[in-house]
């Protein structure tokens, strides 16, 4: 469903992109190729435009961050503005909408046991296709992955929790492995926290988030859906979730945010009690995915997450 969604939208920008670009040349303002090059501008610049209202929201609200000089600042921030256009680009015109059965790299099943398994799950109106580059370090790495598949798209976080259960059952049957660690980005990290609410901690040794909303977002106040109101800021929701979390259980968890991040703000506030908190600077929410930094930072959180379980 989400996949048909974003198709639909590239479609309607490459249409977009056409009709600027005929206008352009048939009423003899432009030539061909110039007029095809400012059909793919004008198509561009929307989604730019839009990321830039993000980035502004998220500026203002800013809490905590780290100390930075006037031009680092800005400098932070029209990077990751950069970057977060061409990650989404590459996430909701490219992956999501036409590779979104592709199957995920994975290190072979049974043959490293010491590497954690891992289950991948994605934030809000993405699917597993978002895994594809990551999936292919982790298997390089060693670990076998499963991504899930998050639909419909504006249920309640809850009720994804079916879906995880069955994916997490299906890569333990693969693997033979009684422990597997969870790999979320976005609302992908609220569902984990759900899920482990609803069956406990018995058989997940880490989990590890990626800017996910975990005090909640300003940006969910402008979207629609029971998951998107769960997630603003102060939601009933998120803080009965809170009191339901011992606070044992958020010792495994790594928590991995950007204080760039242009869909999940305020970005200082966005971490848990008791665990582990890594920082980045100059990239946005969805380029947390595709940055090599960021996913040495997962592997490594991997790795602790075995050793504790291995004693």
């Amino acid at each position: 469903m989400i996949a048909r969604i974003q198709l639909s939208m590239l479609i309607g920008q490459m249409l977009l992109a056409l009709l600027v670009a005929a206008w352009l040349s048939m009423s003899g303002r432009l030539p061909v190729p110039l007029a095809a090059l400012a059909g793919a501008t004008v198509a561009l610049s929307i989604n730019v435009f839009v990321l830039g209202l993000d980035f502004v929201l998220a500026w203002a609200v800013r809490a905590q961050r780290p100390h930075a000089g006037l031009l680092k600042g800005t400098w932070l921030w029209l990077r990751a503005w950069v970057l977060e256009t061409i990650a989404s680009l590459r996430t909701f015109s490219i992956a999501q909408p036409l590779l979104h059965r592709r199957p995920l790299a994975s290190a072979d099943d049974r043959s490293a046991p010491a590497k954690l398994p891992v289950l991948l799950i994605h934030g809000f109106f993405c699917n597993q296709a978002l895994w594809l580059p990551l999936a292919r370090r982790l298997a390089a790495a060693g670990h076998a992955t499963a991504a899930v598949n998050l639909e419909p798209l504006h249920s309640s976080i809850d009720d994804y929790l079916p879906q995880v259960d069955k994916a997490l059952a299906d890569l333990r049957q693969r693997t033979g492995a009684a422990q597997v660690a969870l790999v979320c980005h976005s609302m992908g990290g609220l569902v984990a926290r759900a899920y482990l609410r609803r069956h406990g901690d018995a058989g997940i040794a880490s989990v590890v988030t990626m800017g996910t909303p975990h005090r909640g977002t300003v940006h969910a106040r402008f979207g629609r859906g029971t998951n998107v109101g769960q997630m603003r800021r102060n939601s009933r929701w998120l803080q009965q979730l809170a009191a339901d979390e011992p606070p044992e259980r958020l010792q495994r968890f790594s928590v991995i945010r950007t204080w760039q991040d242009n869909i999940v703000a305020p970005q200082g506030d966005q971490t848990l009690p008791g665990a582990t908190t890594i920082d980045f600077e100059g990239m946005g929410h969805v380029g947390l995915v595709y940055d090599r930094a960021v996913g040495d930072a997962v592997i490594a959180a991997l790795a602790r997450g075995a050793a504790i379980t291995s004693h």
